[in-house]
């Protein structure tokens, strides 16, 4: 199982997160990064699914997402799934277009409501929790699962020591390993590994980079994922007199997070790319001597 196995070894892994795309010029520009990114040697990729679930066709824009991958790119693939929106057949569906699409792995992922990740969960569902999904793929598929870990605890968890709990739960009811939420300070990352060990959690907790760079997507990412800026890098980015400056601070940032997460242990970077090539290859770039790979073309 090439996720598995890239994550777990001595070398620290490198993947890539993209969205699916919402049109034909969408579908060739999401081919062309992820061909782009693919020379940095990554050792999987993930798509998301469409926020709440999403509508039929954004669905199915991820089942087709994973396809266009596969001609992209060498690396394996890696599927997310979000419960919220969802009956259990429709899950069970999901899970066999993606498998069919050529997913070696899941990423099993509540979703958020629609009123956003603190809103009340809507009633109705037959699935409520992450915990419930990732016992679903265990029946569904021998596949690795991946789950979520929040760095700063999940918005509705009642305490941090709660929400490790729930991750090392996860873990017992089929999960192999966890990537974070966006890190941007490495002693959050470390705080995070160290309760959930002591929760019992022993799974590998891959962290989540995202480069801040000149786009809104980014200023909304954070702000609806609760990870803080740190004061020395939200200075830096004021300080910043144009989007380029903004854009190359924002990516220094991330290449010496990566640094200092690597030298503590961490089994590699999950990198939240938001489509985009040139942060994640610089990133890539700096990462390749660690990871004892050059360009693959």
């Amino acid at each position: 199982m090439r996720v598995l196995d890239a994550i777990n070894r001595p070398a620290p892994s490198l993947s890539f997160e993209f969205y699916p795309p919402q049109s034909p010029a969408a579908a060739e520009a999401l081919a062309a990064r992820a061909a782009t990114l693919d020379a940095t040697g990554p050792d999987f990729v993930s798509v998301t699914y469409g926020a709440g679930g999403g509508d039929v066709t954004r669905r199915a824009a991820s089942f087709e997402a994973m396809e266009i991958l596969g001609g992209a790119t060498e690396a394996a693939r890696l599927a997310h799934l979000t419960l919220a929106g969802h009956q259990r057949s429709e899950l069970v569906y999901a899970i066999a277009q993606f498998v069919a699409a050529g997913a070696e792995g899941f990423m099993a992922l509540r979703g958020d409501p629609p009123g956003g990740p603190r809103a009340p969960w809507p009633d109705g569902g037959e699935l409520t929790y992450a915990l419930d999904l990732v016992e679903l793929l265990s029946e569904q598929t021998n596949l690795p699962i991946g789950v979520a870990a929040f760095p700063y605890g999940h918005p509705t968890a009642a305490s941090l020591e709660h929400d490790a709990a729930v991750l090392a739960r996860k873990q017992a009811a089929g999960a192999s390993f966890a990537v974070s939420q966006v890190v941007f300070d490495p002693a959050a990352y470390f705080r995070l590994r160290e309760r959930a060990i002591r929760a019992g959690a022993t799974l590998p907790i891959v962290p989540g980079i995202m480069p801040v760079t000149a786009g809104s997507k980014e200023d909304k990412l954070v702000a609806f994922s609760g990870a803080p800026l740190p004061a020395a890098l939200s200075a830096r980015l004021a300080a910043a007199p144009d989007p380029a400056a903004r854009e190359a601070h924002g990516t220094e940032w991330a290449v010496e997070t990566v640094r200092a997460l690597i030298a503590g242990g961490a089994p590699g970077v999950h990198l939240y790319t938001l489509n985009s090539t040139q942060a994640a290859e610089a990133v890539a770039a700096d990462l390749a001597t660690a990871r004892g790979v050059g360009r693959r073309r």
